[in-house]
């Protein structure tokens, strides 16, 4: 897995959150992104831009917290106001969309018009797109 530097990071006030979130929920995260959920809870990576097929540049904002006290956090956001309940958002961007697992691979969730579009087979794939 590609190793990126995270800003903004927030110490996890309780190391067994996520355990307990998924557990709560009945999922599990695939282990690369846990890893990072884990040691980069609520951060932002330097490397922050990605393409798609039809779009340059889109931006990724900050990894969801699961201290339950701050701003943003998994608490806050899941479920998602979605027509597809099995959405499972880990990340946001500057518009107020969603980074999500559907079926353990990383879609962006556009909260305007409830669609997905897929991003990536996997998180560490994922982090591979991440540019200046």
């Amino acid at each position: 897995m590609r190793k990126l530097n995270w800003k903004y990071v927030k110490e996890l006030k309780d190391s067994s959150s996520i355990d307990k979130f998924e557990k709560k929920h009945g999922f599990s995260y695939p282990k690369d992104l846990k890893s990072v959920l884990l040691s980069c809870n609520g951060g932002r990576p330097e490397l922050k831009y990605y393409d798609t097929a039809s779009e340059k540049d889109k931006e990724f904002k900050t990894l969801l917290s699961f201290n339950e006290s701050d701003i943003e956090t998994v608490y806050k956001s899941y479920p998602l106001d979605s027509s597809d309940k099995t959405l499972i958002p880990f990340a946001s961007d500057p518009a107020g969309n969603f980074f999500v697992l559907k079926n353990n691979e990383i879609h962006l969730w556009k909260h305007e018009v409830d669609k997905t579009l897929f991003l990536a087979s996997t998180f560490s794939d994922f982090l591979e797109m991440l540019h200046e």
